[in-house]
């Protein structure tokens, strides 16, 4: 009993001397703060630069993510944080205006890929040079390899925070992610 008491205190001594704000609780706290500040301001951001072309921020994000190998419905969904079946709607509009396409793999026919179709890598043309222009502003408080470094850490954390999913409280394991990423996907 008295190790887990001396065990207790040292962790009560350590916190203590730690800077105020310093806390893993604080620190985690802050993280999400700025990093959501940041998305909020760099979606407004890319928001109007897509109204310009009679779209919203994720349709745009979508368009793009759809470039080269594209990507299944339910993947979609996850990287611009919205549920699947709002998903469905907002593919299906892209699809409508030709921006997109839907594709099955050869490998698996059950399998439905979304890509950009040529209207689509027309449209990412065209607002290239506006995105550009957005780049350069940022460019002014960020070098490029800042952003590289912002870009690869936000990617790390996001893999990190992840792999860290529950259900009812458990960790699942990654075969159980594996399972429900395979279920979505179908």
């Amino acid at each position: 009993m008295q190790n887990t008491s001396n065990v207790a205190s040292a962790a009560a001594v350590e916190a203590s001397s730690r800077p105020p704000g310093d806390l893993p609780a604080e620190r985690l706290l802050r993280l999400v703060h700025w990093t959501s500040a940041a998305s909020r301001q760099l979606r407004r951001r890319l928001a109007e630069v897509a109204q310009a072309f009679d779209l919203s921020d994720a349709e745009l994000l979508v368009v793009w993510l759809c470039h080269g190998t594209g990507h299944a419905q339910i993947e979609l969904a996850g990287a611009i944080g919205t549920s699947p079946a709002q998903m469905s709607g907002l593919a299906e509009r892209l699809r409508a205006r030709g921006l997109v396409g839907m594709h099955r793999l050869a490998m698996d026919r059950r399998r439905q890929v979304w890509r950009t179709c040529t209207a689509g890598e027309a449209l990412l043309h065209q607002v290239a040079g506006q995105l550009n222009e957005l780049a350069a502003a940022i460019e002014a408080a960020l070098t490029a390899d800042e952003q590289q470094a912002a870009e690869s850490l936000c990617e790390r954390l996001a893999e990190a925070v992840g792999s860290r999913r529950t259900t009812a409280g458990s960790p699942r394991t990654g075969e159980q992610d594996k399972q429900h990423a395979s279920k979505e996907a179908a």
